[in-house]
């Protein structure tokens, strides 16, 4: 391949450089080499996370029930990959397909339609590849160690594997740009990009719910598959999983198969790429329509429910960023389900699922607060209404309070069922966790896009750190206080600790504390 001016890798090479400098934003404003040096301590850890994995998988060539457990161990790998590579394709499609950037200069420029593509589609594959590899690497390097060589397949299958995502993923943001239009396609895309990454999560903790004879009844399908069900290894949906079990037949097919379709979708949907994105250009603004007697009435409102009705309308116009904060639920509830199961058949659910709540709630309110305070669009606005910066950080924080109780009223309601006094003192300490999470945000704002909500840390790593940290107290004194312990006074004072040393220290910020306070 030639690098010169407008080929094909000089293309590929321009969008690996676009990636990069979107990846070095994530760790703000570090060196290279630092970034290189986190890097590399998290392969190293991740190799030694990894060792016991190789162990397990070592055992399974000695014992005579490898094959049975070998297959669908590698079938819960691919299950998880391929929806992460899907989901990461689908996001890095449109956001190809909607970001303005150099592709007005690149459609007007000679090279065809095709090219622009298919170099798009290859710095999607490797941007997705990356993701995955810097987790799925240390596990099959420590597992060709203890285990054998057979297992460096599954690196070229992993290769197929992500040009195969980054064809469907481009096939289905055209296809909805087709069906929903320009101007929805965006939001339907990250939000299915979302649900897919999220599903298998969930998928695989529903199993551990199911009734006893249902999950039975899948083990003994996996054990003994009839022919041509959904369990059986000779099967076309078992492909990928036979080529990264080191089978050079369908190692070369899977591969053959993935580098066409990839190809095919490159040659094909080139021109249709052009257009959408040319369309996507020329979005006209939405249309809003006057209603005198519903506008009069609010702008006479008073001052807390103009600002409590500004912050709503704006969580309400962007659906994306509302998925997103729900995939905080959803990510976090698994580990519910794992606490519950590994206390038994005597485990109780509500002691299980309290402290994901209140993790949930921590966290729910620092994004929300961290929107309201410091992805503020119309500060300029603001600094010249005649209100206190005060009185506008109590009505945001007051605006943030409805969505948070939405999003928590379900579970909390759920844990009644099962038990009322539970469900009181988890509701107590989702206020206090929820409260010192906001106050945290409050304290130390950090200006950015509304964007960057699920990556509004990379600002500051030690307000991530007590964020999180604060969640971890109020979880855990929340267990001690559900089971009567009186050290569960311990991890309060612990929590209120971690809030006086994040107070204001300037008088300005004192005073909007007391202000927000009263």
């Amino acid at each position: 391949m030639s690098f010169t001016q407008g080929s094909f890798a000089w293309l590929v090479a321009h969008d690996l450089r676009l990636g990069w400098r979107r990846f070095r934003g994530m760790f703000g404003s570090l060196r290279p080499r630092t970034i290189a040096i986190i890097i590399g301590l998290c392969l190293a850890t991740f190799h030694v996370i990894a060792w016991p994995v190789a162990g397990w998988f070592a055992s399974l060539g000695n014992s005579p029930d490898s094959a049975r457990l070998y297959y669908p161990a590698l079938a819960s790998a691919c299950l998880f990959i391929m929806p992460w590579l899907i989901s990461q394709a689908l996001t890095s499609s449109t956001r190809a397909l909607y970001s303005r950037g150099d592709l007005d200069l690149l459609f007007a420029s000679p090279m065809p339609s095709r090219t622009i593509l298919a170099a798009h589609a290859v710095a999607i594959a490797i941007e997705s590849l990356g993701s995955v590899a810097i987790f799925l690497v240390p596990i099959v390097n420590m597992n060709a160690i203890f285990d054998g060589p057979h297992w460096l397949a599954v690196f070229p299958a992993l290769v197929a594997s992500a040009l195969f995502a980054t064809a469907l993923g481009l096939c289905l943001t055209l296809a909805l740009f087709m069906l929903a239009g320009p101007r929805m396609t965006r939001v339907i895309s990250q939000i299915a990009a979302t649900a897919i990454g999220a599903g298998f999560v969930l998928a695989l903790q529903i199993v551990h719910v199911l009734p006893e004879h249902m999950r039975d009844s899948i083990v003994s399908s996996i054990d003994a598959p009839e022919p041509g069900s959904l369990f059986d290894r000779h099967g076309l949906l078992w492909l990928p999983v036979r080529a990264a079990a080191g089978e050079i037949s369908d190692l070369l097919l899977w591969c053959a198969v993935s580098v066409g379709f990839f190809l095919i979708t490159a040659v094909l949907l080139g021109n249709n790429f052009a257009a959408s994105a040319i369309r996507s250009a020329n979005l006209a603004p939405k249309r809003v329509r006057e209603r005198r007697g519903r506008v009069g009435k609010k702008f006479r409102a008073s001052l807390g429910a103009c600002l409590r009705m500004k912050e709503w309308r704006l969580l309400a116009r962007d659906p994306w960023l509302v998925s997103q904060i729900l995939l905080q639920i959803v990510y976090t509830l698994p580990v519910a389900i794992v606490i519950w199961r590994s206390q038994g058949d005597q485990g109780s659910i509500g002691l299980s699922v309290a402290p994901a709540i209140v993790v949930i709630s921590s966290q729910i309110a620092a994004s929300l607060a961290w929107l309201a305070i410091s992805s503020e669009d119309a500060s300029d606005f603001l600094n010249t209404a005649p209100v206190t910066k005060a009185q506008i950080e109590r009505r945001k924080l007051e605006a943030i309070a409805l969505p948070l109780v939405v999003f928590l009223a379900i579970p909390i309601a759920g844990l009644a069922y099962v038990s009322a006094s539970t469900a009181l003192v988890t509701a107590i300490f989702c206020a206090a966790a929820a409260a010192s999470t906001a106050l945290l945000n409050l304290w130390n704002p950090k200006p950015g896009s509304r964007a960057q909500v699920m990556r509004r840390h990379s600002q500051s790593k030690l307000v991530g750190i007590m964020e999180h940290s604060l969640s971890l107290c109020w979880a855990v004194a929340m267990v001690l206080a559900a089971l009567g312990s009186m050290l569960a006074l311990i991890p309060i004072a612990l929590a209120f600790g971690l809030l006086w040393f994040n107070r204001p220290k300037t008088a300005s910020a004192k005073f909007s504390l007391t202000a927000t306070a009263a």
